[in-house]
């Protein structure tokens, strides 16, 4: 069981990649891959039941315990990654967890639509592969500020939302839910807005710089990260779940935004290696479990072709992603 091993290692999954247009590869006109080859996926460019199923295969071989997929509210092609997980042969050789993503704009605005999706959420959290941590299935709210705002600024709506949820899945006979909070790394979140959260953690940031011609280097994208962990840790009312950036470079999709050079071996290596470090030593950095906490992390991402984090083997840097993972946190 992965829940067993000293460190979770977990990937975002966003399935937001399919052949009809408009799509993710070309949303603004030309196919960006011919500019970007060495970002084409290896396992499969559009995602189908033959991609999932190469990508868990992938994924389990190089010690990555579970993809956290994001769901999206009348999300369509971009919840496949969920229908495609479920439905996959290969399933059972690792986890996975949901994540719903509540960021303008994608809302469940009503109290039926909320009831509708943690009924959705629980059914999933009975398949077998389903991330459970001390028993306990794993859960995030995407944006917990969006969250806050999209119930009126109150937190005592917010917890009563997060509080329906448990109920359904007490209903539905499953174990409490351990629920998180999205936050960002470059303040702590206020103690009170994370109240209704078992942990908080965090999807992706990057440093405030101005966009220029050539990306910045890594080392800014991973030290900002770092100090984001290190702030939680010693600053935080809630367990925090550290995330890794496997990269930031938004070029193709046209993003305002810096970008940073993708990480070569030595590099990638030793951010995975820095995230264990401060798992070791920070007591806060983890999930909540009675007695204690598992150690885990959250790796940005594997398959943000666009955005440039990128765990998924591809043409340019083959499995060397995967590798590292195996080498820094295989048992």
């Amino acid at each position: 069981m992965a829940s067993d091993k000293d460190y979770l290692v977990g990937v975002y999954y966003f399935a937001g990649w399919w052949p009809e247009t408009p799509n993710k590869w070309a949303p603004y006109g030309p196919d960006w891959r011919a500019d970007y080859p060495e970002r084409i996926p290896i396992s499969g460019q559009y995602n189908d039941q033959k991609t999932m199923n190469r990508e868990i295969i992938a994924a389990s071989a190089h010690d990555v315990d579970f993809f956290q997929i994001l769901w999206y509210p009348n999300g369509g092609p971009l919840n496949e990654g969920l229908r495609t997980f479920l439905a996959s042969p290969e399933a059972h050789r690792m986890k996975f967890t949901i994540e719903y993503v509540n960021h303008p704009p994608f809302d469940l605005k009503t109290d039926a639509e909320w009831e509708a999706a943690c009924r959705e959420w629980c059914a999933a959290m009975k398949h077998p592969s389903y991330l459970r941590v001390g028993g306990r299935p794993v859960f995030k709210v995407h944006g917990a500020d969006f969250f806050f705002q999209q119930n009126g600024n109150d937190n005592t709506k917010v917890k009563t939302r997060l509080d329906v949820f448990r109920r359904i899945a007490k209903e539905e006979g499953l174990p409490k839910p351990l629920i998180s909070g999205g936050v960002m790394p470059g303040g702590v979140s206020l103690s009170e807005r994370s109240t209704p959260y078992d942990f908080v953690t965090t999807y992706m940031d990057m440093p405030s710089l101005p966009q220029k011609a050539e990306p910045y280097p890594y080392e800014l994208l991973i030290k900002h990260a770092e100090d984001g962990w290190v702030r939680y840790a010693e600053k935080s009312s809630k367990p925090y779940v550290p995330y890794v950036p496997s990269g930031w470079d938004p070029r193709p999709w046209k993003d305002p935004r810096p970008s940073f050079a993708l990480p070569n071996r030595e590099e990638w290596t030793d951010a995975l290696r820095r995230v264990k470090i401060a798992l070791d030593k920070y007591p806060n950095l983890g999930v909540p479990v009675k007695g204690g906490r598992q150690k885990m992390l959250l790796i940005y991402a594997w398959n943000e072709f666009g955005e440039g984090g990128i765990v998924a083997p591809t043409r340019g840097d083959g499995d060397m992603k995967l590798e590292a993972i195996r080498e820094v946190f295989g048992r």
